[in-house]
């Protein structure tokens, strides 16, 4: 079986038993099932589904552990994907979708622009794995000429369409992001590193909107009003993970969320316009009068 057949086969077992605990025997009926649509054979033997289980685990960080009482598969809650591989495995499987599918260019239209630096994702995915560091060149958008980086590389994030790195700057010493798109002659190191066991990556943003770090900006519970309609576009595109609803009407939306005053947050409001009104807290209003002022006297 072709290595991306493969991969196929790990998909469709992960999103199985994302759904539902299963034996192996039901696995291998709905692996029938799959074999069935794509013109291939998934089926496993117990000693094959072992192997997948440690690819899955490399691949995707989701642990299929057994239930020796039920005799059945599963995934923990506490196991589930964190955001970076649940979107990779998204991606995947809108890839998985397409193979299948003739004629794509009628069927399918793809946002035609491409942020660079995608090159080097799966070379710095390998770095983070194998604790490795990274040598390349990085320009800033307001400076002419690029700088040699030595980074120790900490974690993968997304966001608005471009990825960015978390990692230790081994010369400042200190917690940088990077843009891949401004990434160049990007060099993986023998040198290894050992991991700060204080510094955990995965929480490193998890109450910051976006990829700003939060230097001295307070940790804040905003309160956000919509009219109805932008109201649905913010339920089915939450600012943030702790977003909750405390009004859901006709006429109003409002939400909670705690974030860090980062200016990522205060563009993103921006960017609502007129069809935003903070509620609290007062800090955030200030600042966005000013953002909004600022941004006035361009054009004057």
């Amino acid at each position: 079986m072709a290595k991306l057949d493969v991969f196929h086969r790990y998909l469709h077992i992960v999103n199985f038993l994302l759904k539902k605990p299963a034996s192996l025997d039901e696995i291998n009926d709905y692996l029938s099932i799959k074999s069935e649509q794509d013109g291939l054979n998934y089926i496993v033997s117990n000693r094959t589904f072992l192997r997948d289980k440690e690819a899955i685990f490399s691949l995707f960080k989701l642990d299929i552990q057994y239930n020796n009482k039920e005799n059945q598969y599963y995934i923990s809650e506490d196991d589930s994907p964190e955001d970076v591989h649940q979107r990779l495995l998204e991606a995947f499987s809108t890839f998985n979708a397409l193979q299948f599918t003739q004629d794509i260019p009628n069927k399918v239209q793809f946002e035609k622009r491409r942020p660079q630096g995608l090159e080097f994702f799966r070379t710095i995915l390998q770095a983070i794995s194998q604790q490795r560091e990274l040598a390349f060149d990085y320009k800033k958008f307001y400076e002419d000429k690029p700088q040699r980086r030595n980074a120790q590389p900490l974690l993968l994030k997304e966001y608005k369409h471009r990825w960015y790195l978390l990692a230790l700057d081994t010369v400042e010493q200190d917690i940088r992001t990077f843009g891949l798109d401004r990434m160049d002659n990007l060099l993986i190191s023998t040198k290894k590193y050992k991991k700060d066991k204080q510094l955990l990556p995965e929480t490193y943003f998890q109450h910051a909107f976006g990829i700003m770090k939060p230097n001295n900006e307070a940790l804040e519970e905003t309160i956000l009003s919509f009219n109805a309609v932008s109201g649905n576009y913010v339920k089915t595109m939450p600012f943030h993970h702790s977003q909750k609803i405390l009004i859901d009407t006709e006429e109003e939306l409002r939400i909670s969320l705690k974030v860090h005053l980062t200016q990522d947050f205060i563009l993103e409001l921006l960017s609502h316009g007129a069809y935003v009104k903070i509620l609290q807290p007062a800090a955030l209003v200030d600042r966005v009068k000013q953002a909004l002022q600022d941004a006035l006297q361009q054009y004057k």
